[in-house]
């Protein structure tokens, strides 16, 4: 099932809790067509900017492209604030938007329409909200919002920056700053821990003769541990053979063991 769509316009007004999309009325962006020479999407919209400066102060704006044909688009400027606040009026909640498209590509097949009381027609390929004193309303007919069938076209907007100005922003920075700094000289405290751990522990092996790695220190002690258990089974072995009352001219080692004559 898809979501309901809302037309967004500063008369709306809703109740409905669930998942939305909206379609924007003209009143929400600047269009305009631009002949430019590039043929990737990225590279389009770093320039179209600049485009827009002999229109509208571009500080703020955000920008959307739609490809007309080569080398000519359709080009859209909004203010994420000025939608977040149009949301908020019309009793809706920016967790609740899915999508939001751009009326200019929502209804390319009415060329007027009349909705919430609002005239709108197309007047050279772009779609234009006007006050119906100016125009033969007579004939429009009401368009049901429900009929429509959305586009590929449409933009999302930062659900969090709206609430988050310049001195938040700032606050945060300086709070993140803080943070890296003392887990930095942390960082750096341990480091010179081991360090130092490393050089007394390098200074210790080389006082006392001792092998510079543990596999060599454990293989060195099973050596001395096989000898010990020999030298103790030798002395035990002695010990038997004294214990015997026997004249004894002679001891000596056949195969690791006592021998005597």
């Amino acid at each position: 099932m898809r979501n309901k769509v809302i037309f967004l316009t500063p008369n709306s007004s809703n109740n409905y809790t669930k998942n939305v999309d909206l379609v924007l009325s003209p009143e929400y962006y600047w269009i305009r067509t631009f002949n430019i020479p590039l043929k990737k999407k990225k590279d389009v919209l770093s320039v179209v900017p600049t485009y827009f400066e002999d229109y509208i102060d571009i500080e703020g704006y955000k920008f959307y492209i739609k490809e007309l044909e080569e080398n000519k688009y359709l080009c859209f400027a909004y203010k994420e604030d000025t939608i977040f606040q149009a949301i908020e009026n019309a009793n809706l909640k920016s967790s609740q938007i899915s999508n939001i498209y751009f009326a200019q590509n929502e209804f390319v097949d009415q060329k007027s329409f009349k909705m919430e009381d609002n005239y709108f027609i197309y007047q050279d390929e772009i779609l234009l909200k006007v006050p119906k004193e100016f125009i033969d309303h007579t004939n429009i007919e009401n368009y049901d919002i429900e009929n429509i069938n959305l586009s590929k076209h449409n933009i999302t907007i930062n659900k969090v920056n709206k609430y988050i100005d310049n001195k938040s922003l700032y606050i945060l920075s300086t709070i993140f700053l803080t943070v890296a700094i003392i887990n930095f000289a942390k960082i750096n405290d341990i480091n010179n821990i081991i360090f130092s751990f490393e050089t007394q522990q390098t200074k210790m092996k080389k006082d006392y003769k001792m092998l510079p790695t543990m596999m060599q220190t454990k293989s060195l002690i099973q050596t001395l541990q096989n000898k010990q258990e020999k030298q103790t089974k030798l002395r035990d072995d002695l010990f038997t053979t004294f214990n015997k009352n026997k004249k004894i001219n002679r001891i000596y080692l056949q195969n690791g063991k006592v021998k005597y004559e």
